[in-house]
């Protein structure tokens, strides 16, 4: 009988494999632009679309709908606040600057 693997047992920057949620790339940094939609307000349901289709294809949407939730142990809490980080930089790079001093002080992502 085959087990299957806990994401979490692949630590970010430790070698683990690309299909895990905590895979972060070389190319994965806080300024990137992840989507060319810009939230702007109106425009809601087109930009929440985009976000889902982009992080999807990432593998990180799991971190936004809670899939996988804050880990209890410390030695996996570190790599799970290093992803939260990178999506929250990557979601507030896809709002206009104007509504981003409302949601500012945000830390984690699916609070955005």
């Amino acid at each position: 009988m085959v087990k299957d693997k806990d994401p979490k047992d692949e630590a970010v920057g430790s070698g683990k494999g690309t299909n895990s949620p905590y895979y972060l790339g070389s190319n994965d940094n806080p300024c990137n632009i992840i989507m060319q939609v810009k939230l702007c307000g109106p425009n809601y349901e087109e930009w929440a679309r985009a976000v889902k289709t982009s992080l999807q294809a990432r593998r990180k949407f799991s971190f936004i709908d809670e899939t996988i939730k804050q880990p209890t142990k410390a030695t996996e809490l570190e790599d799970w606040w290093t992803v939260q980080s990178i999506l929250v930089s990557w979601i507030m790079n896809s709002i206009k600057p104007s509504l981003r001093t409302t949601i500012s002080y945000v830390e984690e992502d699916n609070a955005l």
